[in-house]
């Protein structure tokens, strides 16, 4: 199978919200949905007017000043480079490593993943979302990326699963925003792997047509089935 890349992200995960079931869902997540959580960097900070929240955001990520304003000047300078695409998708493995390493390496819940979509599902997304209809600058990364339709990097990578994932405006929404793994258990049996994961395709594939059906009422996006990948930190 290939699968076609969506991105790079750093990814800091949360504690499970109670809206979720507990008896389905781990006490910590991971997922590629920034409804859920912290992705870096956060580029609406970077790139907004509000002072004070550019200083919660260097004590969430514990840097002094200077550092944030060094990573600011990065950002910029990989976005003019087109290398980095709004909002904050790392277009290689290296450059997501790189700012990591720079910026992000003494947090200790953050990981590196790749996100996949299978290939044969690329010309849904395609149909669905028409960037090819849109002005290149007007692209959103994730659009530009299957445009292109460049492969996952392979390379020192170990698969960690499948996620239902809706796409939005440049990101994501998760199944587990909409508490759709109630539902999945309800209709099919559910259980996650050991990386808090969908286990197979096959299973993301029939979560996806299940959720895509409109009088299910969940939010209005094409939901499909993303491979996520991590990708080893560089020290």
């Amino acid at each position: 199978m290939k699968y076609i890349s969506g991105g790079y992200y750093i990814v800091s995960r949360i504690m499970r919200p109670e809206y979720m079931d507990k008896d389905l869902i781990p006490e910590k997540i991971y997922s590629a949905s920034e409804c859920l959580c912290n992705i870096h960097p956060d580029i609406n900070t970077l790139w907004g007017t509000s002072r004070s929240r550019k200083q919660e955001y260097v004590q969430l990520l514990d840097i002094s000043e200077s550092t944030y304003s060094e990573m600011e000047k990065w950002v910029e300078e990989m976005f003019e480079a087109n290398k980095f695409y709004y909002p904050q998708v790392f277009t290689t493995v290296e450059l997501a490593k790189g700012f990591f390493s720079k910026f992000l390496n003494h947090i200790a819940d953050a990981k590196i993943i790749g996100i996949g979509l299978p290939e044969n599902f690329i010309e849904a997304f395609l149909q669905y979302e028409k960037p090819q209809n849109k002005l290149m600058e007007e692209q959103y990364g994730i659009e530009k990326l299957l445009l292109n339709q460049t492969l996952v990097d392979e390379k020192d990578f170990r698969m960690l699963g499948y996620e239902v994932l809706g796409y939005e405006y440049g990101t994501f929404h998760s199944y587990l925003c909409n508490g759709l793994e109630k539902d999945y258990e309800k209709h099919f049996g559910f259980t996650l792997n050991e990386n808090c994961f969908i286990s197979s395709l096959d299973e993301a594939i029939r979560f996806c047509d299940y959720s895509n059906d409109e009088e299910l009422g969940t939010e209005p996006v094409l939901w499909l089935p993303w491979g996520i990948f991590e990708y080893k930190n560089l020290n």
